[in-house]
């Protein structure tokens, strides 16, 4: 549809530019689960012994995928405070994504006999992709309490948007008993009407994020997308990330981020891009500012995360 130079190709080439430093420099590595600033001759050294470029990660629960894992991560500022939560996906389980032709492209967990013949269609008649759950711990005035990972390997709409095979990462708000109870039906993708009607009411001002429409596509155990349409890929450039609000009878209820599947496979070492925020959030705490997609070349892994955290207080 698109075939564009893609920008990072560049930051790629000046990261590996930077491997080439006097012995003198220093950067920061995780050597033996602390950050340390060592030299780029000491960090290659230390690779064979688990050392690698970058905040440590402080691993949480770990899942199968595919013939690999994914692993939810946080990683923490000098002072302790949450500087990224995300997760990790290894190289096993990038190269063993389920793809078409391959079927099924679902876990056959939200689906709904649309036509009434008593017989679901996997293909048809069920969303979600291949979907894991992860966890955080309780974190001091962070909101987020756990992760709904998916690889959608045919995409799914809108049709130009988001119709290439990619990741969705929710970092839900809505604790997990609730977001179970947004119950599958004939409504939107496969929703009960009910609930659907609930999820597309508007978050009031001032929740409501400025610049991002409704798109009413909601998804049962998950909720309503309101999107940015200025941005990739609404506006007509190509798919690689995006970012999307999850909402939930007025509020919003989860923060979602989106990796076009060929964009993680071409390895960028470091995109980062500002997540637009409303005027106001709902509760006082600590939000994130940006959304980011590794490859850590030490570790052999691709790292999705929100980062740099800022406190928001609620309105009076």
């Amino acid at each position: 549809m698109f075939h564009r130079l893609s920008p990072w190709i560049l930051g790629a080439a000046l990261l590996g530019m930077a491997g080439c430093s006097d012995e003198g420099e220093t950067v920061d590595a995780c050597v033996d689960n602390k950050v340390q600033k060592v030299s780029e001759k000491e960090l290659s050294k230390r690779l064979k012994d688990g050392a690698y470029r970058g905040t440590c990660d402080l691993m949480e629960n770990r899942v199968s995928f595919g013939d690999g894992y994914v692993q939810s991560i946080i990683h923490k500022n000098a002072d302790g405070s949450v500087k990224a939560i995300g997760v990790t996906v290894d190289q096993a389980a990038m190269d063993t994504l389920p793809m078409l032709p391959h079927l099924p492209t679902n876990d056959g967990q939200t689906c709904w006999d649309m036509n009434n013949d008593g017989v679901t269609d996997p293909e048809k008649e069920c969303n979600g992709g291949h979907e894991r759950v992860l966890w955080f711990p309780k974190m001091k005035d962070v909101p987020f309490q756990w992760i709904m990972f998916n690889w959608q390997g045919r995409g799914h709409g809108p049709i130009g948007a988001f119709d290439k095979g990619h990741f969705d990462l929710h970092f839900f708000m809505q604790d997990f008993v609730t977001r179970n109870f947004i119950r599958t039906g004939p409504c939107g993708v496969y929703t009960d009407c009910n609930d659907y009607a609930k999820a597309i009411k508007d978050p009031p001002a001032p929740f409501y994020p400025t610049g991002f429409e409704n798109q009413k596509g909601v998804s049962a155990r998950m909720g309503n997308h309101l999107a940015d349409i200025a941005e990739s890929p609404f506006n007509g450039e190509p798919f690689t990330q995006a970012f999307v609000y999850g909402a939930y009878d007025g509020h919003i209820t989860y923060f979602e981020t989106v990796v076009e599947g060929g964009f993680a496979k071409s390895k960028p070492a470091d995109d980062c891009r500002p997540i637009k925020a409303p005027p106001a959030m709902e509760a006082s705490g600590l939000y994130p500012t940006r959304y980011c997609f590794r490859y850590r070349e030490d570790k052999k892994d691709y790292l999705m995360t929100l980062e740099d955290f800022e406190y928001r207080n609620a309105p009076n």
